[in-house]
């Protein structure tokens, strides 16, 4: 599905004038030669030539006189805004279940843009004056052109676990994926260790230089996936550009299970993530964080409530709920006497209450939630568990994102919460007893993106290919 500019690109283009400037691409070799050699190589940008009049560019290029060259005028002026419009805003908008701001990108006029660089001579420049600036876009295209060059290469698949010279098929994928400069049969052990950890950083796997069969798997996919995935995280990007332009964003990426605060071309913050398992997935949405919330309780989710605490509370209700710091309450919020409750006569389909966990440093939701509206129930939040956030492939929640050094985050957010974090650890969660729940709403809400990308930026900005942990990815 092309973007939604299209409907307005294609009324703009019903005539030879834009903005009362008459552009005739017949006419005009100079600026006609440099728009064909921009489709041509649009496959450095992630996009494809023939979305871009092909067959009328190359038409130009011969004789004219019995073609209806008004209408090659058209066709090539509504390619052109395409063209451009696809370097600034991407190519299609990115699919979210839920998008709570409308966001559609719109932060430039690309008709003006190209009426000004024809008039100015300077139309070979114009990709590069439109397209995102962010150092973590360029790390994108990099990666793109590195594999764009050795695409057409035929590479084996790969069966060995062999680390030297005369495991031909890994040299010739490590070639082909530009993790070697060259093809080199007679290399020595130690430099092919060295670039196989390369390969396992590429993939988030730990880096001991081993073919282990999880790397042996992600290097035999086909180097035309690993291009598509390349071109979906560069049309987010490009998407993404005009909102982070103007103000800070928060970008969740769940395959990559991390998290980014960025603007313009600065990563204000990063840090890992826990997202959701495949059973109880993560759903991608955009919303706004409007409030921080410190030291949060707990409304523990219904199913989680009947699957998982219910059969531990018929075992011993007081203890277990005394232990896990949990109130249970009516369907109107009233806190009741657990005593009160026939335990053993509840189950799945008859479990007519709530159950809260109470603010404090083992509460669940840890000591901050970053909150926003959702359909789904998810929060951004902190937790007493942090293990798991050593894990490369971080996908153990119930849906919910649990956030590495939240409370970071949080104070660059709002730093009124410096004066209760600032305490040493037990300072914070005697405050937290001594509190209970605080609410800090935010002047100014924060946009959220939690998307699903598998190829995107690791921690220092360089290009990562993660699991397609949904199978997402067809």
């Amino acid at each position: 599905m092309k973007h939604w500019l299209c409907i307005h690109v294609l009324l703009l283009c019903s005539s030879l004038t834009l903005r009362g400037q008459h552009i005739s691409w017949l006419s005009d070799t100079a600026s006609r030669q440099i728009l064909c050699q921009l489709f041509a190589g649009a496959a450095s940008y992630g996009l494809d030539p023939k979305d871009y009049a092909y067959t009328t560019v190359l038409l130009t290029k011969t004789n004219t006189e019995k073609l209806d060259t008004a209408a090659i005028e058209r066709e090539v002026t509504h390619a052109a805004i395409s063209f451009f419009t696809d370097i600034a805003y991407g190519q299609q908008e990115n699919r979210v279940a839920y998008d709570g701001i409308s966001y559609h990108p719109n932060g430039l006029n690309i008709q003006d843009s190209l009426l000004q660089a024809i008039a100015r001579g300077s139309l070979a420049t114009l990709p590069g004056k439109l397209e995102p600036r962010h150092t973590i876009y360029a790390a994108l295209k990099n990666q793109l052109a590195a594999l764009e060059l050795h695409r057409d290469m035929a590479c084996p698949p790969i069966t060995s676990d062999v680390a030297d010279s005369t495991n031909h098929p890994l040299l010739e994928k490590l070639y082909q994926l530009g993790i070697t400069d060259s093809l080199n049969y007679a290399v020595d052990e130690d430099t092919l260790r060295n670039k196989i950890r390369i390969a396992q950083r590429m993939f988030e796997m730990m880096e001991d230089g081993k073919l282990r069969p999880g790397l042996l798997e992600e290097l035999n996919v086909p180097v035309e996936k690993r291009l598509y995935e390349i071109k979906h995280a560069i049309n987010t990007w490009r998407w993404l550009n005009n909102i982070q332009e103007q103000q800070a964003v928060i970008i969740v990426n769940i395959p990559a299970a991390n998290l980014f605060y960025l603007r313009r071309d600065t990563v204000l913050f990063h840090t890992r993530c826990i997202v959701g398992k495949p059973a109880t997935p993560t759903t991608p949405l955009i919303s706004n964080v409007h409030e921080v919330i410190l030291f949060p309780y707990w409304n523990v989710p219904h199913d989680i409530a009947v699957k998982e605490l219910l059969p531990a509370i018929k075992g011993s209700p007081q203890e277990y709920l005394d232990y896990g710091n949990y109130q249970v309450l009516d369907r109107n919020g009233k806190v009741l006497d657990p005593s009160s409750i026939k335990w053993q006569q509840l189950n799945r389909d008859n479990f007519p209450y709530k159950l809260r966990q109470l603010f404090g440093c083992d509460n669940a939701l840890g000591i901050i939630k970053l909150n926003f509206f959702s359909p789904y129930g998810t929060y951004l939040h902190d937790t007493p568990n942090k293990s798991y956030f050593l894990f490369n492939g971080r996908y153990f929640s119930h849906g919910c994102i649990r956030v590495e050094d939240v409370d970071s985050l949080a104070e660059m957010m709002e730093p009124g919460l410096h004066a209760y974090l600032a305490n040493t650890p037990a300072g914070v969660c005697d405050l937290a007893a001594d509190k209970g729940q605080l609410i800090f709403p935010l002047k100014q809400k924060v946009p959220l993106f939690i998307l699903y990308e598998v190829a995107w930026p690791g921690s220092n900005g360089d290009t990562r290919f993660y699991e397609d942990i949904y199978n997402k990815v067809k």
